[in-house]
């Protein structure tokens, strides 16, 4: 009982570390190489759909794998076959839950194949990364926000169950501990009843 127990407190645990790291991030887009940094690019939601899509970029250094901070990344995305319709919007830590990448909201106003300009500044250095977004239709908005609402019932049951086995398992210990209370409290009788007739 006690592996159950300790089964589904670990999985309590996961569940509330993959909501955490579900708010940030998302889908990898790209690992590209460009000089002396390495430039990864997520996407969220998954799959991607007409309306705000969060694009977080992470910058390193190659030789330390160390996060590069002090890098200004712009995010352009331009509707394939409609170049006049370009959106940019400056990427920032401040945007990020998780502080080691800069996000940037783009809201994508149709569905459609969109091209995703990511450029890396610091002073004369620059580099530029590119990919492609296929957006479907958007959905209803109630729809869009329904997981960010239902994913606490299942911690919530979770915790339930982990809270109703550890119950279980404390009162299965009383059970056996009262067993075995009464047990010695038998045999010390049925050992003081025998020492009675000898002495007769």
């Amino acid at each position: 009982m006690r592996s159950r127990v300790q089964k589904i407190s670990l999985l309590v645990i996961l569940c509330g570390w993959c909501c955490a790291a579900w708010a940030d991030g998302g889908t990898v887009r790209l690992v590209e190489q460009h000089g002396s940094w390495r430039i990864s690019v997520f996407t969220s939601p998954t799959p991607v759909r007409a309306g705000v899509v969060d694009v977080s970029v992470m910058v390193q250094d190659v030789d330390t794998s160390q996060p590069v901070q002090d890098v200004r990344v712009m995010v352009r995305t331009v509707q394939r076959g409609r170049a006049d319709r370009a959106i940019e919007a400056i990427a920032s830590s401040a945007a990020a839950t998780n502080k080691l990448l800069q996000a940037a909201l783009v809201e994508l106003p149709e569905s459609g194949t969109w091209e995703v300009d990511v450029i890396c500044t610091r002073g004369s250095e620059r580099s530029e990364v590119r990919f492609k977004l296929d957006a479907g239709e958007s959905l209803p908005e109630w729809l869009s926000v329904w997981p960010w609402f239902t994913w606490p019932l299942g911690v919530v049951l979770l915790f339930g169950i982990h809270q109703r086995l550890v119950h279980r398992w404390q009162r299965s210990i009383g059970v056996r501990s009262k067993a075995t209370h009464c047990d010695e409290n038998y045999r010390r009788g049925r050992g003081g009843s025998q020492r009675t007739k000898e002495s007769r």
